[in-house]
């Protein structure tokens, strides 16, 4: 199957797999595979504590096979797979940050704290507390978090590609190096 799409007023073919195609390789899916995926959901929803990564990896899933989310040939599964859940992750954050409807009790939208991921907090000031003595590359996490695009950072950040690509391999070796999770780039 093909997608024709446009970029910058030129006009890209654009690969994608069948469903049935997309469907053989899901089956050729080995248990260290799935793993994989399973810590992959648990990485997007972090911070989304009403959200199961079970949950996230289903939907992610179902909208492969239902071919809402086509995959490009080009891409390898992982990072595809990978890429759908942080745009359903995303779009869940954007769920949950809008203000909840007042209850029928009288409880007024103010009365209510929102909830805190204190393990999530506690994280994200650990990284930048690792990236404390390199102010452009703790920005860089910050743009991060907030989920900015790249466009965006670097207009914020007032990187050209190069400076930007240099920074954010820099923020990531340093919070490797802190964390060591065993992460494969």
């Amino acid at each position: 199957m093909e997608l024709k799409g446009r970029l910058n007023g030129m006009s890209e073919e654009v690969e994608t797999l069948s469903i049935e195609e997309v469907g053989r390789l899901l089956g050729r899916l080995r248990q260290p595979d799935l793993l994989r995926l399973a810590a992959l959901a648990r990485t997007w929803v972090i911070g989304l504590p009403r959200r199961d990564p079970k949950d996230l990896l289903s939907e992610a899933l179902a909208r492969i096979l239902s071919g809402d989310r086509p995959w490009p040939a080009h891409v390898s599964f992982s990072a595809f797979l990978s890429q759908v859940m942080r745009s359903i992750a995303s779009h869940w954050r954007h769920e949950d940050q809008r203000e909840p409807l007042a209850d029928d009790g009288g409880e007024g939208l103010h009365d209510r704290a929102p909830p805190v991921d204190h393990e999530y907090s506690d994280l994200t000031e650990r990284m930048r507390a690792t990236l404390e003595d390199d102010t452009p590359a703790r920005d860089m996490l910050d743009h991060v978090l907030l989920q900015t695009s790249r466009k965006e950072a670097r207009a914020q950040l007032g990187l050209d590609e190069t400076g930007y690509d240099t920074t954010r391999r820099r923020m990531i070796r340093s919070l490797q190096r802190q964390f060591n999770p065993g992460w494969k780039l």
